[in-house]
């Protein structure tokens, strides 16, 4: 009698086995390597490194004076870090290495750690994971700019973890921590309605911005806060310049409006998808993404913490066709990144999000193993 082909492992060519057992420390050399064409000075490194240093010395005017900073005081010294052994505007290479291969190794253990996969199927999840990585990395993300801010889906996303739990005090003391990263990270907060009802979800996101304020606090008691009076010029290509082409600048109300349209977003997949482990990383990108959609500047290292919530969509995408969906949605990202398309490629993100969130786990994928089972809840 012939063996089951749905319950039987599929082979793959000696190479290409071979290539798998090697996956871990091709990725990491490809990493390393991407890190040697680093050249160019990140966007606002430099002086986010100085004025962490000025927070060290015990300084804190200078940093938020004249307002143009949006950053938060956690990034400041994040960005010190980075910038150790630097002699320029650009990171030490040793520190660009350590993080190109940290984040793509990272991304690898995720999946490995998410997965129940064994054999072939997990090492392929793996690999395509590591490769997603290494994609990113050539943009190069998280060096264009700001790559503290990359941490912030995964804030959210543990925030979330913890809150599931009714580690209720955790949960907004992390959410907190995002915010002082940066201050727009408080438009991931309604990510809570995925693991609690509005009520609590309410309370856990006041929370969580009181301890987001206390990072500010001192700055503003010292007199040196600025950061409310900066004005931002309308990119040309952007949504906002589309829809009002006769607006040239945008101020802090109209940045409300902007976070509105944000906050709602993420709150509706949060809710409407709960009890899907995919919503775990998929209302973190669909904040990220209506915010490029929604933005009135175009830069391309907003696309670096997508390209950490995209990671997660597949590391928590179920077996079958959803994590192929998910896997092509990371490409479809990382090409948007690299072409520079904010609009298109952000709008052409948000329908791939949905695509995968309405698809239903199919055993039909390659990636995993037809046998496996999903130790999370499923769609």
């Amino acid at each position: 009698m012939q063996p089951n082909r749905r319950h039987s492992r599929f082979a793959v060519p000696s190479w290409v086995a071979t290539m798998l057992r090697a996956r871990y420390p091709i990725v990491a050399v490809a990493a390393a390597a991407l890190a040697l064409l680093v050249v160019d000075p990140p966007f606002d490194l430099r002086d986010f490194s100085d004025a962490g240093q000025r927070m060290l010395d015990g300084r804190l005017d200078g940093i938020y004076d004249s307002g143009w900073n949006q950053a938060g005081p956690l990034q400041f010294l994040l960005s010190r870090l980075l910038m150790l052994g630097s002699s320029g505007g650009a990171p030490a290479t040793p520190v660009t290495m350590a993080v190109n291969v940290a984040l793509a190794l990272g991304a690898m253990a995720l999946v490995r750690r998410l997965t129940t996969a064994r054999g072939a199927g997990a090492a392929l999840r793996e690999t395509a994971a590591g490769l997603l990585a290494v994609l990113w990395l050539a943009l190069p993300v998280p060096w264009e700019g700001h790559p503290p801010e990359m941490l912030i889906p995964g804030l959210w996303a543990y925030a979330m973890v913890l809150h599931d739990r009714k580690r209720t005090a955790t949960s907004a003391v992390i959410l907190g921590l995002s915010v002082a990263i940066a201050p727009w990270a408080i438009l991931g907060f309604p990510c809570l309605l995925a693991v609690a009802g509005l009520g609590r979800a309410i309370r856990s996101g006041l929370l969580a911005a009181g301890a987001g304020v206390a990072a500010y606090l001192p700055f503003v008691l010292s007199g040196h806060f600025g950061m409310f009076h900066h004005v931002w010029t309308v990119d040309p290509d952007t949504l906002v310049h589309l829809l009002l082409p006769d607006l040239v600048a945008v101020t802090w109300p109209l940045r409300l409006v902007q976070a509105v349209l944000v906050a709602g977003g993420c709150a509706a997949v949060a809710y409407r998808f709960r009890g899907q482990r995919v919503v775990w990383a998929a209302a973190p990108a669909a904040a990220l993404l209506i915010r490029l959609v929604s933005d009135p500047v175009s830069l391309r290292y907003y696309w670096g913490p997508v390209a950490v919530a995209t990671v997660g969509v597949f590391a928590l995408a179920e077996r079958g066709r959803r994590q192929g969906l998910a896997l092509g949605l990371g490409y479809l990202a990382a090409m948007s990144g690299l072409l520079g398309g904010q609009v298109a490629g952000s709008v052409g993100c948000l329908a791939g999000l949905l695509v995968v969130l309405l698809s239903s786990p199919r055993i039909s994928s390659t990636l995993v193993e037809p046998s496996d089972t999903v130790v999370a809840p499923s769609a």
